[in-house]
């Protein structure tokens, strides 16, 4: 009874308390949340490593309800009427904030932001926003996109400058531009309301758009505002904090200057140290006819001469591999090689792209040649970048009193940041997103080949993974804005200069017009004979045509094909079908117009090889009169942002470094020096990147893979090295030995690593399996360069004259592009043809020739069915395998060995830098006897069948 009694008593006592907390829960869940007491200590703690005073990533603040009301770098409040539309919900639901690394929101966390969202995102202080007053810079962006085209540096239509507040108050020859606090007496908004600017007519011509009603708004409120100019720096690194990078950051590896491992002396000794972490140790040497092979094709890109074969591996000098590598270095085919590989990285081709009809860039070679000859001169990797990025503000030109070939080389060195798509010169391409285009690709080309960043992603927001601010983008552009200026541009048409040595161009001068006039006869005698040429296909093909029509068709072809009559289109398509006849098809008369044609082609191509180089340079250089650079929300270039200067990723510097900038010549031509302070500013010794970068690609190019297998981006979601000592102890070493590149070689090629041999044994492939740890040398394909040149050499084909003109090509029936063979019958080396955008030799695309967009860092490597029918069925093969067969017969001649075995024995020691072994000349003799009975007897084709059959062999294919 008493215990009844007591649980009754509780119970009473129990359910008052019950009553109170289900009325404090109801107060507790009704009541509004605040942004001081509820939402703010849940930033701090989720999100205020980044988004807080001192740290401001994406430029966000949310230590304070201003800095949500602000937003970030998008210049868009992180607050909207709705909970959905709130770029705050937008990012935490799912949004991937915070990152992945960082503590992530409760749910109960997130409901009660979402609760503090849909009441209305309330704080319990009042909400001080600052009043963001107008002035010039919310209004130049609006003028330099519309108006400076006819009224800035280069024309000033009128005689009005509209680039600054100064010059519109200055005004033209009709008076001031505006009239201060009275926008609609003002001249410039009258022009712009009556549509009499910009012209309709001038629109396409100077590519620019009519301003939409909210820009002419601004325009008009600036100037009701009294047009006020607030003194506003541009935004540059300062000895200040940074909000926007932080130490964290620079704590990534590839962002540390390197740092050698003290007391190593060889690459070996740290190979060796990761081998024997793994139970490994390196492979044995590879034999001598291998190392001599694989050192040729890696260096000259071509096999040795029968005779430099013999001459090595019978040597009995102890040094021989040494004494070789060095006379490779020393060959004029190294640059060939090698230059090639930097050409890759700057992006190069002998074409503009773009456009449907890739017009060609006449002497883009002259940057090819500059190329090739800085590494066979071992040009110091600093200088080179110092002359490729800022070789017109190296010396005045323009006020030295005589040109030299030094002052020519470093415009031609130029070159470098030319090399992307560039669509500017056409008829509708060339409006600032185009322009702003081109300008992106060369802070790619920068980025990725140079520095090993991925910096393209901040052009529209800060890099979602790097620490790259998309105010560092920006600042970045602003290096280059003296030189590639979307308010104030040069179009490929009209971005050259004409610049020569006295001697230079008392050459020109002396042979030119000569050969010019006969250049213009073959001219005349070619239009004339590809018209007989069609006019004997229509014949052909349509013998009822009459010959009225078939003149008709000539008439119709100088029409462009969007003003062609519907009868004129007919006559065309017509002759187009018969340009699909098979040649084998052709009668008499069309063979021999063809014939003509291509002798006139041919002569052309002799008088052209005697010309003197033009005195035309494609360059860059710096003009002096930079316009404003401002941040593009979002990359939109009608989206202005906030006023920037020059810069470098902050993050490669310690904190409080400014990024200085001096004019090279103050008493002389006028440049901005910004080019030439980054040039300088890569070139430093201890730069965390430059010299890391070059020497990974180095050893990428002679073991397939980077010591980090992502070239292109050394950032924080690249690959880590494999070998981080070496990679420093390499990088280090580099910059002691004056950054010469063919040191590196050097180091490398003699090293132990370089020489194991290929082999696989199965400890390697238990623990080495991809070859990571450099326990063997990896068996590899020769690229299409080096398999087009080593066809041309072993057969004799190859014309060895370097430099010039690109070769042209030629695109048959079928499409098949092929290189035209030189006025000695030969071919030249792959980097000597002509590689338009549209037109890539098709043996060279084949064999995973780079594509460029807008460079090539790393080339694909692909094993498809199409290259093993190239090699077998492809007609300049074959013709290079009955080629190489006459060698083989005409050198075994001389010798008086015509045997089949010596035939075997020859074949080998040319295409494979080896003798046959026991099996293989067995086998080699019956295959020569069992051919030569299938041709009927015929010995010489038997040996062109088997040339055949071992240029397809992998024995030729790949070097181990």
């Amino acid at each position: 009874m008493n215990m009844i009694f007591k649980r009754c008593a509780l119970l009473l006592f129990l359910l008052p308390l019950s009553s109170f907390s289900a009325q404090t829960s109801s107060a507790e869940e009704k009541k509004t949340p605040v942004f001081e007491s509820d939402i703010q200590p849940i930033f701090s703690a989720k999100c205020g490593k980044c988004h807080w005073d001192k740290v401001r990533k994406g430029g966000l603040d949310l230590s304070r309800i201003e800095g949500l009301h602000k937003g970030g770098e998008s210049g868009e409040s992180s607050l909207a009427e709705s909970v959905d539309e709130s770029l705050l919900w937008i990012m935490i639901d799912g949004g991937g904030m915070p990152p992945d690394d960082s503590p992530q929101l409760t749910e109960d966390e997130l409901a009660l932001i979402r609760k503090w969202l849909e009441t209305g995102a309330q704080a319990e202080q009042p909400i001080q926003l600052e009043e963001e007053k107008i002035n010039q810079h919310d209004v130049l962006p609006i003028v330099l996109l519309r108006c400076t085209a006819c009224h800035g540096a280069e024309l000033k239509r009128g005689g009005l400058d509209l680039r600054t507040p100064a010059s519109m108050r200055k005004g033209g020859e009709h008076g001031p531009a505006f009239v201060a606090g009275k926008p609609e007496e003002s001249l410039m908004i009258q022009r712009i309301e009556s549509q009499a600017c910009p012209p309709r007519e001038l629109l396409l011509k100077f590519f620019v758009r009519r301003p939409p009603e909210s820009e002419v708004e601004k325009l008009k409120n600036w100037i009701a505002a009294g047009a006020p100019v607030a003194d506003i720096a541009p935004d540059v690194a300062t000895t200040g904090p940074d909000p926007l990078v932080t130490a964290e950051d620079r704590e990534h590896w590839a962002f540390q200057p390197p740092q050698a491992p003290e007391n190593v002396k060889s690459i070996d000794e740290l190979i060796q140290k990761q081998l024997k972490a793994h139970e490994l140790d390196f492979s044995p040497e590879a034999d001598r006819d291998t190392l001599i092979r694989r050192a040729y094709v890696d260096l000259i890109g071509m096999p040795p001469a029968v005779e430099e074969w013999k001459y090595w591996r019978t040597s009995d000098d102890p040094h021989w591999y040494q004494t070789m590598i060095d006379q490779l270095l020393a060959s004029p085919h190294y640059g060939e090689r090698w230059g090639r590989y930097w050409l890759d990285v700057a992006g190069y081709a002998d074409s503009e792209g773009g456009v449907s009809s890739d017009p060609l860039r006449a002497v883009a070679w002259k940057y090819r040649d500059y190329v090739i000859d800085a590494f066979n001169k071992d040009k110091p990797y600093d200088r080179f970048l110092l002359e490729q990025i800022a070789g017109d503000e190296l010396i005045d030109v323009q006020k030295a009193p005589k040109v030299t070939q030094e002052m020519v080389d470093n415009l031609v060195a130029t070159g470098f940041l030319r090399m992307g798509i560039d669509q500017t010169g056409s008829r509708t391409m060339n409006f600032v997103p185009e322009r702003l285009g081109v300008i992106d690709d060369a802070i790619n080309v920068m980025g990725s080949g140079v520095m090993g960043l991925t910096m393209e992603c901040a052009r529209c927001h800060s890099h979602k993974y790097d620490p790259i601010p998309h105010r560092d983008y920006y600042r970045f552009k602003a290096v280059f804005q003296g030189a590639l200026d979307e308010y104030d541009w040069l179009t490929f048409k009209n971005r050259s200069l004409e610049l020569g040595t006295p001697e230079q161009k008392q050459r020109v001068k002396q042979t030119n017009p000569v050969l010019n006039k006969e250049l213009k006869k073959l001219a005349a005698q070619r239009r004339k004979a590809e018209a007989d040429l069609q006019l004997e296909l229509l014949k052909q093909h349509y013998p009822e045509q009459s010959e009225e029509d078939r003149q008709k068709t000539l008439r119709a072809l100088k029409i462009a094909d969007n003003n062609r009559t519907q009868e004129q289109r007919i006559l065309v398509e017509k002759l187009r079908t018969a340009e699909l006849m098979p040649e084998t098809a052709w009668n008499d008369a069309v063979q021999a117009a063809k014939q003509r044609l291509k002798e006139t082609d041919q002569e052309t191509a002799r008088v052209q090889a005697k010309m003197e180089p033009p005195l035309t340079i494609r360059a860059l250089w710096d003009r002096g009169r930079p316009s404003p650079t401002y941040i593009l929300r979002r990359g939109e270039h009608a989206q202005p942002g906030e006023l920037v200067g020059p810069g470098a990723p902050a993050v490669l510097d310690p904190p409080g470094t400014p990024f200085v900038v001096k004019p090279p010549f103050p008493e002389g031509t006028p440049k901005t020096g910004r080019r030439l302070a980054l040039a300088r500013w890569l070139t430093r010794d201890d730069h965390p990147l430059t010299a890391r970068v070059m020497v990974n690609r180095i050893w990428y190019h002679h073991f397939g893979t980077g010591l980090v297998k992502s070239l292109e981006n050394f950032g924080v979601k690249g690959e880590r090295p494999s070998h981080p000592e070496l990679l420093d102890w390499l990088a280090v070493r580099f910059v002691e030995e004056g950054w010469s590149i063919k040191e590196l070689h050097r180091l490398i090629m003699n090293s132990r690593t370089y020489r194991q041999s290929s082999q696989i044994t199965d400890a390697i492939q238990k623990h080495d399996p991809q070859n990571r740890l450099l326990s063997h040398f990896p068996l590899r394909r020769m690229n299409a360069e080096a398999l087009r040149d080593s066809l041309l050499f072993i057969s004799g084909k190859l014309d060895d004259n370097a430099g010039g003109p690109p070769d042209s090509v030629s695109v048959d029936q079928n499409g098949l592009v092929s290189a035209n063979a030189t006025a000695e019958g030969g071919w030249r080396r792959s980097i000597y043809l002509q590689y338009r955008r549209t037109q890539i030799p098709t043996m060279l695309d084949t064999f995973d020739y780079p594509e460029m967009g807008p460079n090539c860092v790393t080339r694909s490597i692909s094993t498809v069915s199409p290259q093993s029918l190239m090699l077998m069925n492809n007609e300049r093969v074959r013709d290079l395998a009955v080629a190489f067969a006459d060698r083989v017969q005409q050198t075994l001649a001389k010798q008086n060995q015509d045997s089949p075995a010596a035939r075997v024995e020859l074949v080998y020691e040319m295409a494979l830098c080896r003798s046959p072994s026991e099996t293989e000349r067995k086998l080699g003799v019956a295959t020569l006897k069992e051919l030569e009975t299938s041709w009927n007897e015929n010995s010489q084709a038997a040996l062109e069948t088997y040339c055949h059959t071992i240029l397809n062999s992998a024995a030729f294919l790949y070097i181990d």
